[in-house]
């Protein structure tokens, strides 16, 4: 057993005396928040460490009075690319959370924050990243004065590296080389976590311990270019998305619960998987029956589903699932509709609602007067919440960051747990992909142990769901105190 492995018994015999109320969710509400330290500031890095070229924003949790080489420390990133890690923080994980109404949809603005009852900061400390050209994050001056170019950082495996070094740079920095450690990320960051996991053993002597990927996006077949009409795995793993939100608006064969949503999984899997192959061998009453069964779990009419041949891909299902009502259905979060600006759309993304840009105006009013006023960060740099011209200038060429790489780390380091937690309704990044990618190409049953899986209602951002947020707490809770 590793001195690390250690570090986690420890932690649990620590938080069970001093939090003995933390049994549930409704028990943490009701627990006194514990005292803890916040620091936002900045990190400079680079290839070379003598002359960095980029300083990288961040948001530091500490608890108070903890004995640092037991405490875990968390690793906090969001997606995009492009995304800082507000989301999260404000959202979901930190001390502070915005107010919603706990249904999955946004608050009005302007918004306002209270004490998040579901913290992770309960059982590990934290530290929000800003990716370079996210956040307040930017490139140095170089020798004529001028912030150098970003794009060199615009890149998987340079993102990857940069991240790296700031998680070296924290630690040192910090003094926290002793402590357990862990990584979480959203949607873009599940393929960062992908890589950071092999990458920090290999490269910066970083075995972690933990790694949560929330809503990732690994590996996204197609939400721009339509998938090939012989594209099996796609329409497989996108169907029981489809039925659970089908099923949360009464329009499915199945009921929006864990039967329910296993009731799908088993037919992609199986009847619909072999009727998809064999659709060229099927006779004209059969195919109809397969069309009827398909239309009946995800709410569509079988023509339609016959028109496509039994793959209905993202935008069409999103137009046309609430067509008859006037709505249009988030790719993001399937339970949270929308007037449709564009009804006569049935087969593009046009009329899909800007979640991510909305939600980025719901969360910066809230946080700049955060960071000002309680963390006493104060500067005239803008803070860019979602950077679309990263997004845009991305180079995705680098296969770092794959399903495989996460594979292979957890079969070479037995120290690393993997939890892998996403939205039944999210067509974004749908769950039974994530599933059944790493399902196949983790086999040894000692890595295999070590991975695991939880869904929860709602969509990419789950945690706007007060009982989804509230079982992910009580989940990862448990995930961190595990014994290895």
């Amino acid at each position: 057993m590793t001195l690390l492995n250690m570090g986690f018994k420890g932690l649990l015999s620590i938080a069970l005396a001093l939090f003995a109320l933390l049994a549930s969710p409704a028990q943490a509400a009701g627990a006194k928040f514990p005292a803890y330290n916040a620091k936002a500031g900045m990190l400079k890095i680079g290839k070379d460490p003598e002359r960095p070229d980029a300083e990288i924003f961040h948001v530091a949790y500490t608890l108070k009075d903890a004995e640092l080489s037991r405490r875990p420390v968390t690793f906090v990133l969001n997606g995009g690319p492009g995304g800082a890690s507000i989301y999260l923080h404000l959202s979901a994980i930190g001390p502070k959370v915005i107010v919603t109404p706990g249904d999955g949809s946004f608050p009005a603005v302007p918004a306002r924050l209270e004490e998040n009852p579901d913290s992770w900061l309960r059982f590990t400390d934290l530290v929000f990243i800003d990716p370079v050209g996210t956040g307040y994050s930017r490139m140095l001056p170089g020798p004529d004065g001028k912030p150098a170019d970003p794009r060199p950082y615009y890149a998987v495996e340079s993102d990857v590296h940069s991240i790296a070094v700031f998680i070296q740079q924290w630690l040192t920095v910090n003094k926290r080389w002793g402590s357990p450690k862990g990584i979480a990320g959203e949607s873009y960051a599940g393929r960062r976590i992908a890589a950071l996991v092999p990458v920090l053993a290999r490269q910066y002597g970083i075995n972690l311990n933990r790694a949560v990927l929330i809503s990732p996006a690994m590996s996204v077949p197609s939400l721009i270019e339509p998938f090939p009409a012989y594209d099996l795995l796609h329409a497989m793993t996108l169907l029981p998305t489809q039925a659970a939100t089908a099923a949360h608006h009464g329009l499915s064969t199945i009921t929006n619960d864990a039967a329910g949503h296993k009731q799908a999984e088993d037919f992609a899997l199986s009847g619909y998987l072999t009727g998809l192959a064999s659709l060229g061998r099927m006779s004209p009453q059969e195919q109809a029956a397969f069309y009827a069964r398909v239309g009946g779990l995800i709410g569509l009419d079988p023509a339609l589903v016959a028109l496509h041949r039994g793959r209905v891909g993202e935008a069409v299902f999103a137009t046309s699932l609430l067509a008859a009502r006037g709505k249009v259905l988030d790719l993001y979060d399937g339970t949270q509709p929308s007037d449709n600006p564009k009804p006569e759309v049935r087969d593009g993304f046009g009329a899909m609602p800007r979640t991510l840009e909305v939600f980025s105006g719901v969360l910066l009013p809230p946080f700049m007067d955060y960071v000002r006023q309680d963390l006493g960060y104060v500067t005239d740099r803008p803070y860019i919440v979602l950077n679309l011209e990263v997004a845009a200038l991305w180079d995705r060429k680098s296969p770092m960051g794959s399903p495989e790489d996460l594979a292979v780390a957890l079969a070479q380091n037995t120290d690393v747990r993997v939890l892998v937690v996403h939205g039944y309704q999210d067509q974004a990044a749908n769950y039974f992909l994530s599933r059944y990618l790493l399902e196949q190409l983790v086999v040894m049953p000692s890595a295999r142990e070590r991975l695991s899986f939880r869904n929860y209602l709602g969509g990419h951002m789950f945690y706007l769901r007060a009982q989804s947020r509230a079982q992910l707490y009580k989940d990862v809770s448990r995930f961190y105190e595990a014994a290895p």
